[in-house]
């Protein structure tokens, strides 16, 4: 300015916060070099002291929905339908989780048999030519998925911000009150009437203080993790062609998990089993492998993705064992790709499109509810004055399809060589979903209160969807009633789900008797 100096402006760069609007009132200082309070590092007590830090408070909900995947996009719609400020964060640049990240692209039970949400999805996916649902099973697009929730969640009104990573609940007391996110516009806070885990691990469950247990109960072990792959110009019809000609034996004898059915377009393989024992011990495969299985096969474009590599032992909840399980998945799906080229026919020609993003994590942290979902519940078809969902699924009673001791599929494993499943259906009791010692916070997805062995019936996506919808409608009408999910009536709820076209099983009579 004419006849004065400007006032050097000055900035203050401090490790973890980046120059950006969200930090201007703290970063930046007219007319001196002001510094903030600095991190205190104490090396011989292995951690450092971070100072106290204002987080601006971007958005104030009525529902946050922590984790895009399956349940979080199921949680999302039921929240806004029900009338809910809605938001939902998800890590990754696009929603789908397990069906789009990890590209794991079949469902497990026809959709004459679905409810909710997830039918109304399933239906739109087929009407985009992005699902197969001809059969006992779902194939379908992992694009067609994405670009289908992005769809609908934006018709509801949810606001969806990915790229962005939830890493601290915000607590009153043993109340969950939102959460403090990370991503390129800093550290922030998100304010919740009410919160939805559908993390898939309990991430914040577990950080607000919720009671949960790890892997199997028993030793803690988990499932194990896999990477993904799908493989383009197949010759799906001289593949089928030559598992018809083999002998039985050489595949699974579930004829819901090996499908050869061309003309309605539906073909899922799973066997192998000869071709993989050969190339084992010739060094071929790893020794974890004893099976090839293609599915979400699309006949006409040629494509199949492959669903085989195995790494045990390793911790979804550990950045280090993560990275590890990602790695060696990656090493065993080059050799994968290798065998199935060189012994399958119809794949003489192929070659690989893409992998998952993401390795696929199948078991972690579970949460621990008043209430705890059994396969022996499960099996005996109990049912529940307080069900929100009654869901199916091809399945069978010991049959663990992925088991956190290994050789799944080897010649050992007789229940998956020879094992038959059926269309079973089980209730979910509203107990399960809401986790001991926090408030304001429901679950969903692989976080429900169930044991190792029921959380095989239960984690599937399908499921996941179902119980996410669910979790999220009692998430917005708690929110709108300022409750708590833990308090809400559960016949209030149980309308609510009807109203949405959720199948709650036997439950429903009492509410048409209550209404005659």
């Amino acid at each position: 300015m004419s006849g004065s100096r400007m006032k050097p402006r000055f900035a203050v760069f401090i490790p973890g916060f980046r120059h950006n609007p969200a930090y201007r009132n703290t970063m930046h200082f007219e007319g001196t070099k002001e510094m903030l309070e600095p991190t205190e590092i104490r090396r011989e007590q292995g951690c450092i002291l971070e100072p106290v830090r204002k987080t601006p408070i971007v958005r104030d909900v009525d529902v946050l929905v922590c984790g895009g995947g399956p349940a979080g996009v199921g949680a999302a719609l039921g929240a806004a339908r029900t009338g809910a400020k809605t938001m939902l964060i998800e890590r990754n640049a696009f929603l789908g989780g397990a069906a789009t990240a990890v590209m794991m692209n079949t469902w497990n039970v026809p959709v004459s048999h679905m409810t909710g949400v997830a039918r109304e999805i399933t239906l739109k996916l087929a009407e985009r030519s992005g699902a197969v649902i001809a059969g006992p099973t779902v194939p379908f697009d992992p694009e067609a998925f994405k670009e289908l929730s992005v769809d609908l969640l934006k018709q509801a009104g949810v606001e969806i911000l990915n790229y962005t990573w939830v890493v601290d609940p915000i607590m009153e007391r043993r109340r969950i009150c939102g959460a403090v996110i990370q991503n390129k516009s800093g550290r922030q806070a998100i304010l919740a009437r009410a919160v939805v885990d559908a993390t898939g691990d309990a991430d914040i469950a577990a950080a607000a203080g919720a009671e949960y247990v790890m892997g199997r109960e028993k030793d803690h072990k988990m499932r194990p993790m896999s990477v993904l792959f799908r493989m383009g110009g197949v010759d799906v019809r001289r593949a089928v062609e030559y598992c018809r000609s083999c002998p039985a034996e050489h595949f699974t004898a579930d004829r819901n998990f090996h499908i050869l059915d061309l003309d309605k377009g539906l073909v899922r393989m799973s066997g192998f089993f000869d071709i993989a024992d050969k190339a084992r011990a010739a060094g071929e495969l790893p020794e974890e492998i004893h099976y090839i299985r293609f599915e979400g096969v699309d006949v006409k474009r040629g494509i199949v993705t492959v669903n085989n590599s195995r790494v045990y032992g390793v911790d979804g909840t550990n950045a280090w064992d993560i990275t590890r399980a990602d790695i060696e998945a990656r090493l065993q799906n080059r050799k994968l790709y290798a065998v199935i080229k060189k012994y399958i026919p119809g794949f003489e020609n192929a070659f690989v499109i893409d992998s998952s993003p993401n390795i696929g994590v199948r078991e972690t942290r579970r949460a621990r509810g008043s209430q705890l979902l059994s396969e022996d519940d499960i099996l005996a078809k109990r049912t529940y004055p307080d069900s929100v969902a009654k869901v199916w699924r091809h399945h069978a009673a010991g049959r663990d399809w992925h088991s956190p001791d290994g050789s799944e599929g080897s010649p050992q494993n007789l229940v998956y060589r020879t094992l038959q499943t059926e269309l079973n259906w089980f209730e979910m009791p509203w107990a399960i979903f809401v986790p001991n010692n926090v408030e304001g916070l429901a679950v969903a997805g692989r976080v429900l209160s169930v044991t190792h062995e029921a959380d095989m019936w239960t984690r599937g996506q399908y499921c996941c969807l179902v119980t996410g919808q669910v979790a999220g409608t009692a998430a917005a009408l708690a929110a709108l009633r300022n409750s708590s999910p833990r308090a809400l009536d559960v016949s209030t709820l149980q309308r609510a789900l009807v109203a949405q076209g959720v199948d709650i099983g036997e439950a429903r009579k009492n509410l048409v008797a209550e209404v005659a």
